[in-house]
């Protein structure tokens, strides 16, 4: 770059950002990311300790294809930045409910090759004895899947950019008329192509196309954490569990934070930029409730809460499209509680249909700005499952 306009900018460094700026500089473009605050931070909505990474994804066969190179992505990020970001602690999903999610999820891991295995309430209480089968009919286990250290994932892949050529820039930008984007000041930031990856404050970026009453709405709901203190329930002796019938999902003690579990639960809607320090009460009484798949969580102190956030859309999908009215600008948002685990794959597809200017590259019209098509859904989506 050496003081000329970029190929590329990034807007925003959260885990699409960042990976959208790493695969990009891996393609060989000279790429600028822009950032207000630190990639990876606590208040920002990719920076918690931990993400679900799962294969499971109903009949949606491109995002279980997706998760199967994401991970290998993953890996190699952590080999590559000498420390773990994946946890391979497996991924139960308690079937308490009607499971036909599941036993499509199970139809298509089988169809690809992924490991899985279907085990009776008994097994399970015999591999994992802390766990509570009221209500249970059956297990499907993932035993390749697990967790990623999410805020450690996105300081990783921020820190490879930089290493290997990759501009970080601290600031503010917003768009211009055009969708271009302004500095502080409001000078315009000449690049050849722009992707904005703002996260939750894409619809207050372009509410034409993201805000409220658009086809493709964002809105940026409070979805929250509560890890308990219970240091016997760790990786190797619970597993990171989702009981769709129960609403709740839950990751195991790592590295000293606590059981995290998290309650299907909308406590209103979300301002990034007046982030709470701590869960909504009501979080927390709900994530105790939930906590019958392990009992013992119920009496358990609790170490820490966690006010969260997910930009959700309407079904759930993502929003990867280029902007209707300027070919050189592309948004990237609405990961829906379950987009972190896919940073290396979005970020690949953003990098590459930016550059080469070329929308046909993005796969399905479910990601489209307008005329989105259902496709394969997910109540995990509604679920906010990271």
């Amino acid at each position: 770059m050496a003081g000329g306009a970029p190929d590329l900018l990034v807007v925003g460094g959260g885990v699409w950002g960042s990976w959208t700026a790493l695969q990009a500089r891996r393609l060989g473009a000279t790429v600028q990311l822009i950032e207000e605050r630190e990639p990876g931070g606590p208040k920002t909505t990719s920076g918690d300790y931990s993400r679900i990474i799962r294969h499971s994804h109903g009949e949606d066969a491109l995002l279980m294809g997706w998760t199967q190179r994401a991970l290998v992505a993953w890996k190699e990020l952590g080999e590559a930045a000498g420390e773990q970001i994946f946890v391979e602690s497996g991924v139960a999903w308690f079937v308490s409910g009607d499971g036909i999610w599941e036993a499509h999820s199970e139809q298509r891991m089988r169809e690809a090759g992924v490991p899985c295995e279907r085990i009776t309430p008994e097994e399970a209480l015999h591999r994992w004895p802390t766990l509570g089968t009221d209500g249970l009919t059956s297990v499907l286990y993932e035993p390749t899947a697990g967790f990623l250290r999410a805020g450690n994932g996105v300081r990783a892949a921020a820190r490879m950019f930089e290493r290997e050529g990759g501009v970080i820039t601290r600031g503010r930008a917003t768009p211009a008329v055009d969708g271009s984007a302004l500095d502080a000041s409001g000078t315009p930031i000449v690049a050849g192509a722009t992707v904005w990856a703002a996260g939750p404050w894409l619809p207050e970026l372009f509410p034409q196309f993201v805000g409220a009453d658009a086809e493709a709405s964002i809105i940026p709901v409070r979805r929250d954490a509560i890890y308990f203190d219970a240091p016997n329930m760790g990786v190797g002796e619970i597993p990171t569990w989702i009981d769709e019938g129960l609403a709740v999902w839950g990751i195991p003690n790592d590295q000293g934070h606590g059981v995290k579990v998290g309650p299907e639960f909308d406590a209103g809607n979300f301002d990034p930029s007046v982030w709470p320090d701590e869960a909504h009460p009501t979080s927390i009484a709900r994530a105790r409730e939930c906590a019958v798949r392990f009992p013992s969580l119920k009496s358990a102190p609790i170490k820490e809460t966690r006010a969260c956030q997910h930009e959700r859309t309407k079904s759930g999908h993502y929003v990867l499209d280029q902007h209707p009215e300027n070919p050189a600008i592309w948004l990237a948002g609405g990961g829906s509680g379950h987009g972190y685990k896919q940073g290396p794959m979005v970020g690949e597809l953003m990098a590459r249909a930016a550059l080469n200017n070329n929308p046909v590259q993005l796969p399905d019209r479910r990601f489209k700005l307008r005329d989105r098509s259902e496709g394969p859904s997910s109540p995990m989506g509604e679920m906010g499952l990271a």
